[in-house]
């Protein structure tokens, strides 16, 4: 696995990863909770929600530049050979 595959995975990762952690964030808000943790709603703000957005941008944004980057690399060996 060279380092154009790591590059791909690690985008797809970038887009994975944040929708995981933000269905968990909401999911644990919803969670009945008694006692001095309290009982309320507590849904995740905007604040809290900025690191999740921003590295699925980056997924975004990063995952068509790896493609490219691997079928330029694919190719260029190809010609060597």
């Amino acid at each position: 696995m060279n380092r154009f595959v790591v590059y791909i995975i690690a985008s797809i990762a970038c887009l994975i990863l944040p929708i995981l952690g933000v269905m968990y964030g909401i999911w644990d808000s919803n969670q009945s909770k008694t006692g001095p943790v309290g009982d309320g709603n507590a849904n995740p703000t905007i604040f809290q929600l900025i690191p999740s957005f921003t590295i699925f941008l980056l997924g975004i944004i990063n995952l068509p530049m790896a493609i490219i980057r691997y079928k330029k690399n694919k190719e260029s060996k190809s010609k060597e050979n």
